[in-house]
C-alpha cells in the first residue's frame, strides 16, 4: 500500500536525504536526537572531526516518524538492515568479544563493563505486563473511507470517499496472562490506532458489542472476577459466577462470554463492537450519537469447548499463529466498518425503553438500522513484536476533531485511566515510540515537556508555556441510570431467544454448567441461576440439570429470581432516568415543582374544598413527550408523573395553563390577598418585604451550587418573628429536596440557617418524601390538602 501521497510535507522533506545527508529541518519536533547531535556536531566541527553520519544515523537507529512510515507500509523502504560494521555496546564503543566475557583464569571479573551492561539490559528487557489484554497479537494495514459521511463528523479522515488512513490493530484476550493459550474462554480485544492528519484516534473496543458493567467503580472487580484466586492462584469460578449473580446487568456480556462467543476461531473470525456510545459533531456544530461496529468480511467462526480446549493443548498461539501466516502468504485481513446514528432527541431513555449510554445494552438495528462507512483492511505484520506490538498504548480519550465522548459514565473515566495505565506501563514520553507516534498529523506542538526518557528535540528551545508572544497555534474548535429494573433483561433475553440458534443455546447452557459446576457455594450458584432465569427459563433450567448434586431445588431459583432485578440496587442509588444529561436539566422524584406547590397550600391553609369555592382547578396532568418538551427546563419531570398544572377558566370557553411553580403561587397571592377571606399576602406587607422575598426567589437557583447567598437572608424572612412568606416555601422545599434525593445538609454549616430551618420543620406544612411520592405518582392532591 502506498499512501505517501498523503504524508505531511513536513515529515516528507525530513525523510528526503539531504545535500549533506542531514535533516534540514532543525526545528522538528519528531527529529530523533541521533539527528539533532548530528546537526549540532556537523555546525560547530570541521574537517577530520565532523561525525560521520553512518555511525550516528544507522538504519537500526532511524526516528520514530521513520520507523511507523516504514512499518506501517505508508512509504516505501522495506525492513532495516544492520548496516553496522561491528558490534558495541549502547555508547558505541566496539565490543571487544560478544561470545566470551572478560576473564582471569576462567574467571569472569567485575570489570568487564560489556558483560555487566548486557546483562543490565536483560534484566529490563521487558515491560510491565497489562493489567488487561495482555496476551496477543497484532498487524498493521489501512482504513479506508467509503461511504461521505462529512453530514455527520468534520473529522478529515472521513470526509472523502477513497481516503485511505494508516492503522494498526492489536487483537487479545483480555483477563487471562501474557503467556496464556489465546483460545481459552475469554472476551476478546480488537482496538484500532488510526494515524489521521489530525494526529492518532484510537477506537478500543471487544468482540462483544455490550460489556459487563456500566459504573466505572465495578471496572477492577469484573477483572478480578475474572482473574485467578489470590490465596492459590487456580481458577476462581466462584468469583465469576458471583459477581454475575449480583449485577443484574452483567449478564448480557455474561450470556455471551459463556456462548461459543466466547471461544472465536483466531482473532480474524470476529466482529468488532467500539461498545461505548460516541459523539460525531460536524461542522456546523451538530452532532449525533453513535455506535461503532466493524464486521468480518468471512463472518464469525467459533470454536466449541471441546475445540477450544483442544487447541489450548495442540497450539497454544492458535490466534497469533493464524492470523501471522495469513498476512504472510498475502492476504488482506478485512473487516467493514458500520454505524448506528442516533439524534439527541431520539435518546430518551423513556422512550426508548435503555439508556442509550448504558454499555450494558445495545442499539435495537431496527431503529438504528447499520450503514456503511468504510473497511478495515490488515496487510502488514509488524517487524518487531516488542517494538510494535508490546509497547502500542491505547486510549479511548484520542479522538480527533469531529469525534467526542457521551454521557457514558464508563467511556467518561476509561478515557483517563487507559491513559494512565500506560503512563504507568512504559512512561509518558510513549508518543515517542515508533507505533504510537502520531507520523502523519499536520501539525505536532504538544503542550508537554520533559519526562524520564524524553528522547527527541524536546521542542528545542520553542517556549514551554502557553500562551506566549512567539508561538499562536491556537485554532476555534467547537468544541442510568436503569437500575433495579425488569429490563435489565430485555435485550440478553432478545439474544437468548431470537439471536442464538438452537445449537448455540444448546452449547452455552452446556458450557455455563461445566463451569458452574465448580463453584463452591451453593448460594451463588442459585443467585446466579434466579438472574439467567429471567433472561429464559430454559436456560436456567438447563444449567440446573448439569449441577452433579445440587443442594437446593430449582423452585428456590424461581422465587429469587422474581426480586433479583434488585439485588444490590438500593433506592438512594435509583434516581429518575430522566436526570440523564440529554440536553435539558431534570429534577428527580419529589422534585421541587409539587414539593413547593403542596407546602404553599398547607401553609397558607388552603383546602381543595377552597379552590373548588374559588373555581380553581389544579389538576394533575401525566407528562407526555410534548409536556415534557414544553416545559421549562429547571421544571422538566419524568415521563408518567403527575404534575399541578393550574388551569384558569374563562367565560366563552377559553382556558390558560400556568405551569411554572412560582407563577401559580404568585396567582394564588393575587387571588386570596384581595378575596376578603383573611389571607395576608405572603410576598410581605411592604415593598421592602416584597423586595426581600424575590431576592431569595431569584438566588435559590444558584443556591443549589452555592448555599452561603441565602443564609443571611433566611432569618430576616421569618426567623425574627415574621410572616413566613412564599420564599420561606420555597427555600425549606430546595432544604428537603437536597436532603431527599442526593443526602445534602444544606443547613449542617450553617448556624444561622440551620435556626431558620429548626423553626421550619416545626410546621405543619412540612410533608414526608413517602406521602409526597404517593401524591406525586398519583396526582391525588386532595388527600394531601385535605377538606
Amino acid at each position: 500500500m502506498e499512501i505517501s501521497s498523503s504524508l505531511p510535507q513536513k515529515l516528507k522533506a525530513a525523510m528526503a536525504p539531504s545535500s549533506t545527508g542531514a535533516n534540514t529541518n532543525q526545528n522538528d519536533p519528531l527529529m530523533h536526537p541521533l539527528e539533532a547531535i548530528y546537526q549540532d556536531i556537523q555546525g560547530a566541527t570541521q574537517g577530520e572531526y565532523r561525525a560521520p553520519r553512518q555511525s550516528h544515523m544507522g538504519s537500526s537507529n532511524e526516528g520514530p516518524a521513520d520507523i511507523i512510515a516504514k512499518v506501517s507500509g505508508s512509504v516505501q523502504g522495506g525492513k532495516r538492515e544492520d548496516d553496522g560494521p561491528y558490534f558495541t555496546n549502547n555508547e558505541g564503543i566496539p565490543f571487544p568479544d560478544p561470545a566470551h566475557s572478560k576473564n582471569i583464569g576462567g574467571i569472569p571479573v567485575a570489570s568487564d563493563v560489556w558483560l555487566f551492561q548486557k546483562q543490565q539490559m536483560f534484566n529490563r528487557s521487558k515491560n510491565l505486563e497489562r493489567m488487561v489484554h495482555p496476551c496477543g497479537s497484532g498487524a498493521f494495514g489501512f482504513f479506508e473511507t467509503t461511504k461521505d459521511v462529512s453530514s455527520l463528523t468534520k473529522a478529515h479522515f472521513l470526509g472523502s470517499i477513497g481516503e485511505k488512513t494508516p492503522a494498526f490493530v492489536p487483537f487479545s484476550t483480555v483477563t487471562v496472562g501474557r503467556e496464556y493459550p489465546d483460545e481459552a474462554r475469554n472476551p476478546r480485544g480488537m482496538a484500532i490506532k488510526l494515524y489521521t492528519m489530525e494526529g492518532n484516534y484510537d477506537i478500543v473496543g471487544l468482540n462483544f458489542p455490550v460489556f459487563f458493567c456500566r459504573d466505572p467503580n465495578q471496572g477492577p472487580d469484573v477483572i478480578r472476577s475474572q482473574a485467578r484466586n489470590p490465596k492459590n492462584f487456580l481458577p476462581d469460578y466462584d468469583a465469576l459466577f458471583d459477581l454475575l449473580a449480583n449485577t443484574p446487568e452483567g449478564n448480557h456480556a455474561g450470556l455471551m462470554f459463556f456462548s461459543d462467543h466466547g471461544t472465536p476461531v483466531g482473532w480474524r473470525n470476529n466482529h468488532g463492537y467500539g461498545c461505548h456510545t460516541f459523539t460525531w459533531v460536524n461542522a456546523e456544530g451538530s452532532f449525533v450519537y453513535i455506535k461503532y461496529h466493524f464486521i468480518a468480511k468471512g463472518g464469525q467462526k467459533q470454536f466449541t469447548q471441546e475445540q477450544a480446549a483442544q487447541m489450548c493443548g495442540e497450539d497454544p498461539d492458535y490466534s497469533k499463529r493464524e492470523l501471522w501466516e495469513a498476512i504472510e502468504a498475502g492476504e488482506q485481513v478485512e473487516w467493514t466498518a458500520m454505524v448506528q446514528v442516533m439524534k439527541p432527541q431520539d435518546s430518551d431513555p423513556e422512550k426508548l425503553g435503555f439508556d442509550p449510554f448504558d454499555v450494558t445494552k445495545v442499539w435495537p438495528r431496527k431503529q438504528f438500522p447499520m450503514q456503511e462507512f468504510g473497511r478495515l483492511v490488515l496487510n502488514k505484520n509488524p517487524e518487531n513484536f516488542h517494538r510494535d506490538v508490546e509497547q502500542a498504548a491505547f486510549s479511548p480519550g484520542s479522538m480527533v476533531p469531529g469525534v467526542e465522548d457521551s454521557p457514558d459514565p464508563l467511556l467518561q473515566f476509561r478515557m483517563f485511566f487507559y491513559r494512565d495505565a500506560q503512563y504507568h506501563r512504559i512512561g509518558v514520553n510513549l508518543h515517542q515510540i515508533p507505533v504510537n507516534c502520531p507520523f502523519m498529523t499536520k501539525s505536532f506542538a504538544p503542550l508537554n515537556f520533559d519526562g524520564q526518557m524524553r528522547v527527541d528535540a524536546n521542542h528545542a528551545g520553542n517556549k514551554q508555556y502557553a500562551p506566549n508572544s512567539f508561538a499562536h497555534k491556537f485554532r476555534p474548535d467547537s468544541h442510568y441510570y436503569h437500575e433495579g429494573k425488569k429490563s435489565e433483561y430485555d435485550q440478553p433475553r432478545e439474544l437468548w431467544t431470537r439471536v442464538f440458534t438452537k445449537e448455540q443455546r444448546k452449547n452455552t447452557i452446556k458450557n455455563t454448567g461445566n463451569m458452574l459446576k465448580f463453584v463452591a457455594y451453593p448460594e451463588i450458584q442459585k443467585k446466579y441461576l434466579a438472574q439467567v432465569c429471567n433472561i429464559g427459563p430454559d436456560l436456567a433450567k438447563g444449567v440446573y440439570g448439569m449441577l452433579p448434586k445440587p443442594e437446593f431445588e430449582f423452585a428456590e431459583v424461581e422465587k429469587l429470581s422474581q426480586d433479583a432485578h434488585v439485588w444490590y440496587k438500593e433506592k438512594k442509588f435509583q434516581p429518575s432516568t430522566s436526570n440523564k444529561l440529554q440536553g435539558y436539566a431534570t429534577n428527580g422524584p419529589c422534585g421541587l415543582f409539587p414539593r413547593r406547590i403542596i407546602y404553599y397550600l398547607r401553609a397558607k391553609h388552603i383546602t381543595s374544598s377552597t379552590l373548588a369555592q374559588h373555581n380553581i382547578h389544579l389538576i394533575p396532568v401525566t407528562l407526555s413527550n410534548d409536556t415534557l418538551a414544553s416545559a421549562p427546563s429547571y421544571e422538566a419531570r419524568p415521563h408518567d408523573t403527575a404534575l399541578p398544572v393550574l388551569r384558569i377558566q374563562h367565560p366563552g370557553g377559553t382556558e390558560t395553563w400556568i405551569r411554572e411553580s412560582v407563577a401559580i403561587m404568585e396567582y394564588f397571592e393575587d387571588i386570596f390577598t384581595g378575596s376578603g377571606e383573611g389571607y395576608v399576602d405572603w410576598r410581605g406587607v411592604s415593598i421592602e418585604q416584597h423586595a426581600k422575598t424575590r431576592d431569595v426567589m431569584s438566588l435559590l437557583g444558584d443556591a443549589t451550587v452555592g448555599r452561603d447567598i441565602i443564609s443571611d437572608r433566611s432569618m430576616s424572612l421569618s426567623g425574627k418573628g415574621g410572616r413566613v412568606t412564599f420564599a420561606d416555601i420555597a427555600l425549606m422545599a430546595q432544604v428537603e429536596y437536597m436532603a431527599d434525593i442526593y443526602e445534602l445538609d444544606w443547613v449542617a454549616e450553617h448556624g444561622v440557617l440551620r435556626v431558620w430551618c429548626d423553626m421550619m420543620k416545626r410546621e405543619r406544612w412540612v410533608v414526608g418524601r413517602e406521602e409526597l411520592l404517593s401524591v406525586e405518582g398519583t396526582g391525588e392532591w386532595e388527600d394531601v390538602l385535605g377538606e
